[in-house]
């Protein structure tokens, strides 16, 4: 036997053992969290021309207005989201913001569905969208701010438009500092969220309908209600994977345009991902979430993508292999 023949299948076992070690690397879950969150200074100051607060006017009284929601100075919550952008600001930095995200692992971004998927059912393109981080006010750009490309978009393959399964993953081109205070992954919750649960949400959403997009994050504090309750407001929609919270009665926290992909945040964990709002609190129902934990199977797949491809490469390599040793 030749000694190119005695040395093939090592060669493969190599090969295969660090292509497992580079993909399983990348998908990391880096969960570790500093109890401090401090500013730096911005790189750009910008002078706008108007000057809005949280609130609106509805019949003479004003009210605070995620819609509803309040600032946070000392919570640290806005380091799990990112902006999701299309590729190219308009006119200014955090103008071209679309949807917001959860960052779950170093280079692994969760968000709804329907912010990467048109009404023609087309799923965008990697190269059209950009992720940013570590931008607590979305039109300043900061030291600590990083701007990811897309690589891959995965959608959930059964997700229905204003329906069931409206979650996605972001592949990023590249991973996470995990020295940046601003920049911090999250875990996702491993259980059902039992009904009359506080959890809260976060975005730069429009501050009530058809208004103004925040510039810094909005926090909105809403309850968990049962699969019952939700069926009363949603009976041809709302099924098991979801879940619905809000404020019962007033209906005065709700996502709003932009929210959508946001978290539901649950004792520290991820919960759920904004899918749709009930018109940002004027159609007094309950905000819908993709259930985290019903799709958690589904997240570990998609999350694993990466080194299904890698694999899929080593096997072809190692087809062409065997037809040289037998060639």
């Amino acid at each position: 036997m030749s000694t190119s023949l005695q040395l093939s299948p090592i060669i493969c076992c190599i090969t295969s053992f660090l292509l497992l070690i580079e993909n399983v690397h990348s998908l990391k879950n880096n969960g570790s969290h500093h109890d401090y969150y401090y500013h730096h200074q911005p790189i750009k100051k910008f002078n706008l021309s108007l000057n809005l607060s949280n609130l609106s006017q509805e019949d003479g009284s004003y009210k605070m207005l995620v819609a509803g929601g309040y600032r946070q100075y000392t919570n640290v919550l806005e380091r799990h989201i990112v902006s999701i952008r299309t590729a190219r600001a308009t006119a200014y930095f955090g103008d071209n913001h679309i949807c917001a995200g959860s960052i779950i692992s170093d280079d692994l971004i969760l968000t709804a569905a329907h912010c990467v998927i048109d009404r023609r059912k087309i799923v965008t393109r990697g190269h059209r969208i950009i992720v940013v981080a570590g931008a607590p006010n979305r039109l300043l750009q900061y030291v600590a701010t990083v701007e990811m490309k897309v690589l891959n978009v995965f959608p959930h393959h059964k997700f229905v438009p204003n329906g069931a399964h409206d979650i996605a993953l972001l592949r990023l081109a590249g991973s996470f500092p995990d020295d940046n205070d601003f920049i911090k992954i999250i875990p996702l919750s491993d259980h059902i969220i039992p009904n009359g649960t506080i959890c809260t949400i976060i975005g730069w959403g429009q501050l009530f309908y058809r208004g103004p997009y925040s510039a810094d994050p909005l926090y909105g504090d809403i309850m968990v209600f049962s699969y019952d309750y939700c069926l009363q407001f949603y009976p041809d929609i709302f099924d098991k994977t979801m879940i619905c919270a809000g404020r019962a009665d007033t209906w005065d926290v709700d996502a709003c345009r932009g929210d959508a992909g946001g978290p539901l945040i649950c004792e520290g964990h991820v919960a759920g991902v904004v899918s749709w709002s009930s018109y940002c609190g004027r159609g007094k129902k309950p905000t819908v979430f993709a259930s985290v934990y019903h799709h958690r199977h589904w997240i570990k797949r998609a999350s694993c993508a990466k080194i299904l491809k890698s694999l899929n490469l080593l096997y072809f390599l190692l087809y062409i292999l065997c037809i040289y040793i037998s060639s």
